[in-house]
């Protein structure tokens, strides 16, 4: 993710209509795809409102943001993994594959330009489909930490601090995750990759 300019947030601090845009122009793809890739198709028509929702928690708080503390992406990502963790309490709803639609349910994809575009689209279909629902078998924290480094990027340090543990958790979560989805894809990996 793009990491914003302390200017731009302090700006938006002030009531900066041009800096808030840009905020929300840099993160809306990175927090819809972290939003869609956690929750899961389940929760595929409410991905953009769930991010609304994030973005107006993110601008009513913008005033106790604190350039010294965090980055401002971090401190996003934490208002994006507590929304999350409260969907799911309120719902208690199981995820499912990124791939998987009910039959009243187009198929919609949260596009991520950062993805590769695939060179054989029906086997990165199948392989897309198989990664969601291993993806979505693994435990709350284990998944937002995954998502978080593997998909978004972040170090271990920013991670401990979106889901408030140490780094020494989340690099056991990590490793867990990783270990869990090896055995999961194992299948379907190429042993020459």
């Amino acid at each position: 993710m793009t990491e914003i300019a302390v200017s731009t947030v302090l700006a938006a601090q002030q009531g900066d209509q041009a800096a808030s845009r840009a905020i929300v122009e840099a993160l809306h793809r990175p927090v819809l795809a972290t939003i869609f890739r956690f929750l899961g198709q389940g929760h595929q028509r409410e991905v953009e409102d769930l991010a609304q929702e994030v973005f107006l928690k993110v601008f009513r708080a913008l005033d106790r943001f604190d350039p010294s503390r965090a980055k401002f992406t971090t401190w996003v990502y934490t208002f994006v993994r507590n929304h999350c963790y409260d969907v799911l309490k309120r719902r208690r709803v199981p995820t499912t594959s990124l791939h998987s639609t009910g039959e009243d349910a187009p198929p919609r994809d949260v596009e991520d330009r950062r993805e590769l575009r695939p060179v054989q689209e029906a086997e990165n279909q199948e392989l897309g489909r198989r990664i969601g629902e291993a993806l979505a078998a693994l435990g709350e924290d284990q998944r937002m930490a995954f998502i978080l480094r593997e998909y978004e990027s972040l170090d271990y340090r920013e991670i401990a601090a979106i889901t408030g543990v140490n780094e020494g958790t989340v690099k056991s979560r990590l490793f867990r995750a990783k270990a869990t989805l090896r055995q999961q894809l194992a299948p379907y990996l190429r042993s020459d990759a």
